[in-house]
């Protein structure tokens, strides 16, 4: 069981970081984007549901393993039902802002997993990513905020 677990979460791990740039990179409509965010989505499926088996395994020495795929399911989640429903509280492209944060946190794990398995636990390993990566989420973040029209906000009447 140990095995088959480990080459699933290799497999969709790999998958994962070959397909995290090119979805980023693709327009953000219907079409590449989204068959590749599919894609993508299912691939971060696997790596998280694999991860949790594998630490229901060796829970003393997974710990780690476990709380990263924990968070990138539930930021998998959240991503794909914010891009599925769009809400229309949340404004215009306020949506777009949510699904960029969730699915670039789950890049985050995706870089994070790899980097502490190439360094062997290495403490920069677990940090550098989640570092780089949330400034360039917030670099997004700040354009797609440019972007959006501004909303106009009236205070309840009395």
């Amino acid at each position: 069981m140990r095995t088959v677990l480990v080459l699933v979460h290799a497999g969709c791990g790999a998958v994962g970081l070959l397909l995290a740039l090119p979805v980023l990179l693709a327009p953000k409509r219907r079409g590449r984007h989204t068959l590749l965010g599919w894609a993508y989505a299912i691939a971060a499926l696997g790596l998280s549901l694999s991860a949790l088996g594998l630490f229901a395994l060796d829970p003393a020495r997974l710990w780690g393993l476990a709380v990263l795929g924990a968070l990138t399911l539930g930021w998998l989640v959240g991503g794909v039902l914010i891009a599925r429903r769009r809400p229309r509280r949340l404004g215009a492209r306020g949506w777009r802002i949510w699904h960029l944060n969730l699915m670039g946190s789950t890049v985050i794990a995706f870089v994070t997993g790899f980097a502490v398995q190439m360094t062997d636990g290495n403490l920069v390993a677990w940090l550098a990513p989640t570092v780089v990566g949330s400034l360039l989420i917030a670099r997004a973040t700040a354009r797609e905020v440019a972007r959006a029209p501004r909303r106009i906000v009236t205070p309840l009447a009395g």
